[in-house]
């Protein structure tokens, strides 16, 4: 009996301490359900959003947690080791888990950290969402490109006192998408000449920039109506073989004013410091030209002359009494070429090479004698040029050179034949005494290469530039254009004033000096010196 009772009392000394060894068996291999509450928050596995349905039961009685409370005594308790585990390593999407602090009043026992979890992370479609918001928002434009009034008085010609100038230009531009930008353009030209022997009015409607054009990295796709002028010096670029020459006032305007918009279809290539820049012209017109009366077309039916023609008795008489055609200038030519442009940018210096096979957008008038009349044509010219820009100091200096083949020129019996040019023209611009005034100085050649003798000329030097300034902060502005040949007298000159200080409108006064020898440009117009006064803004 007492050996029994022996072993009784060994027995219940044993087994608290097999108890305690169960315990720490099931931390490390928990039993099924059981005791599996508390051990799985210990060491989460890979599945831990799974989680959330395990919170403890009200029913569960105290006791069932006691034992385990006690029996992992000597170790951290277990929430507080999953807590810093979890911030020790954090898994894939722990980066958000700044803000997972739990409420005050939360309890041990709710699983507060995988919630605030779920809550910083947002789904993937909420953050593609937001990404997207980030990119492009569509736009649409519209509103005046130009609007210009302008009189102005012609004191020494018979043709006319008086000549008044109406310019109208509107658009709109929908950009849907980064990569889409869609645009559309039209214009009104009115011109009034008054007090001569050559009155006329005339209006007229055409389409300004029209096109679809579409963006994708270093790429660009444009197809429409396009203004493009190729080349880097001022007022003359001999590059520029794509554009569409507008004649209707002569020099009156700056560049980008004397050019219309052509239909093209154009690629734009970036390859790092290098652009490729191909056109090609698929319904081509000529140069928009001035009424036949108006001062400012390249025929004088008056005084029987031609626009870069040298006179002659034969000449005047013919051009007199002959009809001019210069209806096809319009559409009728179908293909009109196309070219490529490839500049290089970023170093030291700026260049560039072109090459084109186009119609050239002035007219050539072949000449009829049989039947006079005056035909404007618009041959092929074969081109092939280069340019260059760099900078020293203060100035910029740019340069073209260009050759020129199937070049129309005039026989002295009216004949025409095909040759080639050499033309080249050097320029240099600065801003002495600060940004204010501006100077560009340009000197030009152009060589007929012939042996024969033509009616045009055949050899030419000029110089020509500009002098800008602005004063008044910017109200007041003050230049002058000038030309002048060097072999030839050929001479223009036009000062201007202008009032900015009311913007978007201008105000301005300016006087053009026409004066030369026969068979140059400017001595064609040397009885047409105009002064005038007008107005203009853009909306």
């Amino acid at each position: 009996m007492k050996n029994l009772l022996l072993t009784l009392s060994l027995s219940l000394t044993v087994l608290p301490m097999l108890a305690s060894e169960n315990g720490h068996a099931a931390d490390e291999l928990p039993p099924p359900r059981s005791v599996d509450q508390d051990t799985i928050e210990d060491l989460p596995p890979p599945r831990t959003p799974a989680r959330k349905p395990r919170t403890a039961t009200p029913d569960t009685p105290p006791a069932a947690a006691t034992p385990q409370a006690s029996a992992s005594g000597d170790l951290p308790p277990p929430r507080a080791e999953a807590q810093d585990i979890g911030d020790d390593l954090p898994p894939p999407r722990t980066t958000t888990r700044k803000s997972r602090a739990a409420p005050s009043e939360a309890t041990p026992t709710t699983i507060t950290p995988q919630a605030a979890t779920v809550d910083d992370l947002p789904p993937p479609n909420a953050r593609s969402r937001k990404s997207t918001g980030r990119g492009f928002t569509p736009t649409l434009k519209y509103g005046m490109d130009d609007l210009l009034l302008e009189a102005g008085a012609l004191p020494f010609t018979s043709q006319a006192d008086a000549y008044y100038t109406l310019r109208a230009a509107a658009y709109v531009e929908w950009q849907p998408s980064r990569e889409w930008e869609f645009r559309g353009g039209a214009r009104i030209d009115g011109a009034s000449q008054a007090g001569g022997t050559t009155d006329f009015t005339d209006l007229l409607a055409d389409y300004t920039d029209t096109y679809v054009r579409y963006r994708s990295g270093d790429t660009r796709l444009t197809l429409g109506a396009q203004t493009v002028i190729w080349g880097r010096v001022d007022e003359v670029p001999l590059i520029d073989r794509v554009s569409r020459v507008d004649l209707t006032r002569f020099v009156l305007d700056g560049l980008p004013d004397r050019r219309r918009a052509q239909l093209a279809a154009r690629w734009e290539q970036n390859f790092g410091e290098y652009k490729l820049d191909a056109l090609w012209l698929p319904a081509f017109r000529g140069a928009q030209l001035p009424d036949l009366n108006s001062v400012w077309s390249p025929i004088n039916q008056s005084t029987g002359e031609v626009i870069g023609i040298a006179p002659s008795p034969a000449i005047t008489s013919l051009v007199q009494a002959a009809t001019i055609n210069q209806s096809q200038n319009q559409f009728g030519y179908g293909d009109g070429g196309g070219g490529a442009r490839l500049t290089r940018t970023g170093d030291a210096f700026d260049l560039g090479f072109t090459l084109a096979r186009t119609r050239q957008s002035l007219p050539y008038y072949v000449i009829n004698t049989s039947v006079p009349s005056l035909t404007a044509t618009h041959p092929y010219n074969n081109f092939a040029g280069a340019d260059a820009e760099f900078v020293t100091g203060a100035y910029t200096w740019r340069m073209e050179l260009g050759y020129t083949g199937n070049v129309p020129a005039t026989l002295p019996n009216a004949a025409t034949i095909y040759t080639s040019a050499i033309d080249w023209v050097g320029a240099v611009e600065f801003f002495p005494g600060g940004k204010d005034t501006r100077i560009n100085l340009q000197v030009a050649g152009h060589t007929l290469q012939t042996g024969q003798t033509v009616l045009e000329l055949d050899e030419y030097y000029g110089v020509n530039g500009e002098i800008n300034t602005t004063f008044d902060q910017g109200r007041w502005n003050a230049g002058i254009k000038f030309a002048s040949g060097i072999n030839v007298n050929n001479v223009y000159i036009g000062p201007r004033i202008s009032y900015r200080g009311w913007e978007p409108h201008e105000i301005y006064l300016a006087a053009y000096y026409f004066d030369g020898e026969d068979g140059t440009v400017f001595g064609f117009h040397k009885d047409h010196s105009y002064l005038s006064l007008g107005w203009r803004g853009e909306f």
